[in-house]
Parts: structure tokens; C-alpha cells; sequence
């Protein structure tokens, strides 16, 4: 048992460093207009205000162009819009909604350097930890969105904190919040809930087999949190359902999706080449322990990646880099019986239920962002110092610019949407017209403020003399089959303005959404939307 426990001082003493960079860069967007994913969840928060119990039970059209019960739309993740009460009751104001995700972001970078201490890093490896998560541009760019990733990342190295805590020093109200802070966690992201794995891992008292069979006989009571985590997220879960959801839940809403090896291929992509473009991991540890890889696992992903990149191209060979990565990590915590290293790795697959959903984003992985930051660090006292003065900082700096320039897409995608409504909505409106809109993310929730109609696949539909605006980057489903006479009246292209892409299906960038590319933002100033305003004949 450690003779001293961590101190709040001494996490504070390494993460502000991290807090100051991470606040710099994210407190110039905090008037971002919402985009992508956040009026679902504000409409939730809204929805809370009046039901507080069951935020998921009124109806909305969303992705589906139909009027569906939230629970149908997006089930599980029922958390996360109880942590946007602020902004719905401050009107839904942008700047408040930005200004929680930066605190909960700030107090993410506390608890992973207090997770680090915990798990036998020193102060400045710490430091360090902190530093490259706050610079992960994964992390940025979702930070500059009011969605639930940040969150759930907070909320996992909090349970894992506690973890390590209670496996140390035995005290109940350590076990009580690791199950309180993982729950949350599953109750944000569902698929954090495989937090669990490492977490059982980091509370045996080694991974030899003698020391695993030891571990069940020595204190029976360890695994209290593992098992009490699913038992407190079901319940929750049944409170706050929603009485209309005729059954829908996150396992039936599983197993409707898609399936089918190209989905799996394409998101097993994603996952991979991630670790590479947008969270330190593949390229930091590859620079550190280039002269330890495996020679064989080496020529073993080149060969593969050479094949596979007829189809996939160069994705083929950034994700041979991190599966060369990831074996390799795996392969030194088995030789050196290092139980926290095994443990981080386990932590790096959260993500990986999502490779049977219609897309795999960066943001699925931020609840494992400080475990790859932590393994990197803890690489450090061996590596070559030569290596090691030049790879963090560089790391740290081009995470940060990187980051930097996904915030600039990430405003410039929603302000031109934001935009689309006060120059194609809101005149036809204020002639006293019927508008009805087509498309989502920042659109959405900017026309319905407007006071437009979304379209849908039912009744009520536009009828004759009524103007329709339609948006493309989103491909909506209804504008496709929309067979009905119209005239176009005006088809409009917003530049980017020199910002650079986030969204963008042609030049094959996706930071939002894989299927638009792996790439998380591309240089230009092309197209960064496109609208369309039609009139029903």
C-alpha cells in the first residue's frame, strides 16, 4: 500500500499548465454557433425543465426525417443533458452552453493528473499527461460542440481515479464514487461501459496467474465497484426511460443498425487511423520505441497494409501504424507483468462497440484520450533523451495548432448554417410565407428558432406557394425523395472563407462523421455548404 495518498494540491500543481492552454484556445469560440449534434441535446435540457425524470420523452425530427420519439432517435446517454440545465435556463445562449463544456473540460485535465499520480507517474510525467490532452485535437474540437464526449471523458478518469484509489486504500466511500463516476460515464457515452475491463485489471494485485487467483482470495469485496456499476446504470436507466418508448432501448436500437463487413471495415478504419491524425498516441510512441517494435509484427502490417491499401489507400498504412502500435503495447505489458500499462490499453477500446454503428468519429474516443497519454509518458524515463526533448513539445504544439484549426471549421461550418437561416429562412418568414426546412445540425435548430417547419416523410407536408429551403452537406433524406413540382428559386454555395474543411464528402474530410473521410480538416476555401430554396408549384 502507497505510503501517501495523491493531494488535490499536487494535481492542481501539474495540470495548470494544461487548464491555461486549453482555456487560451477554446474561450475566443465561446459564441460558436451550436452545430452538428447539439440540438438534440439542448432540446433535451429544454425538455428537462418541464420533465425532470424523463429528458428523452416528447418527439422531434431529426436524421430520420420523421417525428420519433427521442428515445428512438437517440437512446441511452440520458446524463448528458442534465449538465446543459444552465444553458437551456439561460435561454440556450451559446456562450453559456461553451462555457460549461471549457469548465467541464477544466476539470477533465485535473482528474486525469490526479489519475496519474495515482497510477505511480512523477509530477513532471504528469504534467505531460495533462499537457497532451489538453492538446489532443480530438479533445479541442469537440470542446467547441455542447455534446457529451467531454463528459464522458471527465466522468471515466474520475471512475478510474477511484478505482486505483479503493484497489490502494480499502475506504468505502472510494468504491462508492468509482461506481457513481463510472456509471455516470455509461450514462453519458453508452459505450464507456467497457471501462469496466480496465478497471478490473487495475484492482488485481498483479496479471501473473498466481497473482490473479490471489487477488479473488486476499479481499473479496474488490470487485464491489465492477459489479455494482451495471446494477446502479440499469436502474437509472428504467427512472428516467421514457414512458412511450414501446421498448426502445439501446440494445434493440443495436440491433437495428446496418451491418456488414464494409461498416465494419470502414469504422474499424476510423478507429485505428484516429489514434494516428487527431490523439498522441500512434506517432509519439512510434518515435520512442522505434528501435523495441517487433520486427516481425512490423513486416507483418506493412505486407497487410500494402494489400489493403489498393481499396483504402494510405488509410491502410496509418491504421497498420497504430495496429503495430497497439500490439506492441500490449506485448511489453505482458513481458514486464506491468498490470497499469495492461490496464491503459484495455482503456484505448472503449470505442469499440461502435464499429456496428453507421459511423465512427473521433469523439467516440475521447473517454480514452488521458490513457494514451499516460502510456506515451510513462515510455519517457527509458527513451532516448535525445528523442524525448524534441517529441512532447512538438507533439504539444502541432496538437495545438491542429486543434486550433478544427475550432475555426468547427465555427465556420456553423455560422454559415446559422447564416443560411438569416438570409434564406427569415425573409420569406417575415412576408408572412410558409417555410418549411430540410437538413439538420446547426440548421435545424437555427430554422425551428426561426419559427420554419422541418419537412418530413408524413403529414403535414408543403403545399402549393410554400417555400421549402433545403440544406445539402447533411444529405437529407426527404430532399432526395421529394417528387412533388417545385421551382428552385435560389441555389446558393457558402466559401469557407479560407478557414479550412471539417465536413467536407468530396475532399474526403470527417471530423464529425467518418463516412465523409478520415481526414479531421483539409486547407481551402471551397464549399463549405450548400443551400437550395425551392417553392412548391
Amino acid at each position: 500500500m502507497p505510503d501517501a495518498q495523491p493531494r488535490s494540491r499536487d494535481a492542481m500543481a501539474c495540470a495548470w499548465p494544461a487548464m491555461v492552454l486549453a482555456a487560451l484556445l477554446l474561450f475566443p469560440f465561446l459564441n460558436t454557433p451550436f452545430t452538428i449534434d447539439d440540438p438534440i441535446y439542448l432540446r433535451e435540457a429544454q425538455h428537462i425543465l418541464a420533465d425532470p425524470l424523463h429528458p428523452q420523452a416528447f418527439n422531434m425530427v431529426w436524421s430520420t426525417d420523421l417525428n420519433l420519439r427521442v428515445s428512438q432517435i437517440l437512446p441511452g446517454g440520458i446524463a448528458a443533458p442534465y449538465l446543459l440545465i444552465p444553458t437551456a435556463l439561460a435561454g440556450c445562449a451559446e456562450w453559456v452552453g461553451h462555457l460549461t463544456q471549457l469548465v467541464l473540460l477544466l476539470t477533465a485535465l485535473f482528474a486525469t493528473a490526479l489519475a496519474a499520480l495515482r497510477l505511480g507517474l512523477d509530477r513532471r510525467q504528469t504534467l505531460l499527461t495533462a499537457l497532451l490532452t489538453a492538446a489532443c485535437p480530438a479533445v479541442l474540437g469537440m470542446a467547441g460542440t455542447v455534446m457529451p464526449d467531454i463528459p464522458a471523458m471527465l466522468f471515466v478518469v474520475l471512475g478510474m481515479e477511484r478505482i486505483a484509489a479503493w484497489r490502494d486504500h480499502r475506504k468505502w466511500h472510494q468504491a462508492l464514487l468509482a461506481t457513481v463516476w463510472l456509471a455516470l460515464a455509461a450514462l453519458t457515452r453508452t459505450h464507456t461501459i467497457l471501462v469496466l475491463a480496465p478497471a478490473c485489471v487495475l484492482l488485481l494485485d498483479g496479471i501473473a496467474a498466481e497473482e490473479i487467483r490471489a487477488s479473488f482470495r486476499s479481499f473479496r469485496a474488490r470487485f464491489l465497484p465492477i459489479l455494482l456499476t451495471p446494477v446502479v446504470y440499469l436502474i437509472v436507466s428504467a427512472v428516467t426511460a421514457d414512458p412511450d418508448s414501446q421498448g426502445e432501448n439501446v440494445l434493440t436500437s443495436m440491433l437495428r443498425l446496418p451491418g456488414g463487413l464494409h461498416l465494419f471495415a470502414q469504422n474499424g478504419c476510423a478507429f485505428l487511423t484516429h489514434w494516428l491524425l487527431v490523439i498522441p498516441l500512434t506517432i509519439p510512441w512510434i518515435a520512442l520505441r522505434y528501435r523495441r517494435l517487433s520486427l516481425s509484427i512490423l513486416m507483418i502490417a506493412i505486407l497487410a497494409a500494402s494489400v489493403l491499401s489498393i481499396r483504402l489507400g494510405w488509410v491502410a498504412f496509418a491504421a497498420g501504424a497504430t495496429c503495430v502500435v497497439l500490439a506492441d503495447i500490449l506485448r511489453d505489458a505482458i513481458q514486464r507483468r506491468d498490470r497499469v500499462q495492461l490496464a491503459l490499453w484495455l482503456w484505448l477500446f472503449l470505442a469499440a462497440p461502435v464499429v456496428i454503428y453507421v459511423h465512427l468519429p473521433s469523439k467516440y474516443l475521447l473517454p480514452s484520450v488521458p490513457a494514451a497519454a499516460m502510456l506515451v509518458v510513462r515510455l519517457l524515463p527509458e527513451a532516448r533523451r535525445e528523442t524525448v526533448r524534441w517529441i512532447i513539445p512538438a507533439t504539444v504544439i502541432a496538437g495545438a495548432v491542429l486543434g486550433l484549426l478544427i475550432l475555426l471549421g468547427v465555427r465556420d461550418l456553423a455560422e454559415i448554417q446559422r447564416r443560411a437561416v438569416a438570409e434564406l429562412v427569415q425573409p420569406h418568414m417575415r412576408r408572412g410565407e410558409r417555410v418549411w426546412f430540410n437538413g439538420h445540425w446547426g440548421f435545424h435548430w437555427y430554422a425551428e428558432l426561426a419559427g420554419a417547419s422541418p419537412a418530413t416523410e408524413l403529414p403535414p407536408m408543403p403545399q402549393r406557394g410554400d417555400i421549402l429551403v433545403v440544406s445539402k452537406i447533411d444529405f437529407s433524406i426527404f430532399s432526395q425523395r421529394w417528387i412533388a413540382p417545385r421551382k428552385v428559386l435560389r441555389h446558393l454555395s457558402y466559401p469557407s472563407g479560407g478557414l479550412g474543411r471539417i465536413m467536407d464528402f468530396q475532399a474526403r474530410a470527417g471530423f464529425f462523421s467518418s463516412p465523409y473521410g478520415y481526414l479531421p480538416w483539409i486547407p481551402g476555401s471551397g464549399d463549405a455548404s450548400l443551400f437550395e430554396v425551392w417553392e412548391v408549384e
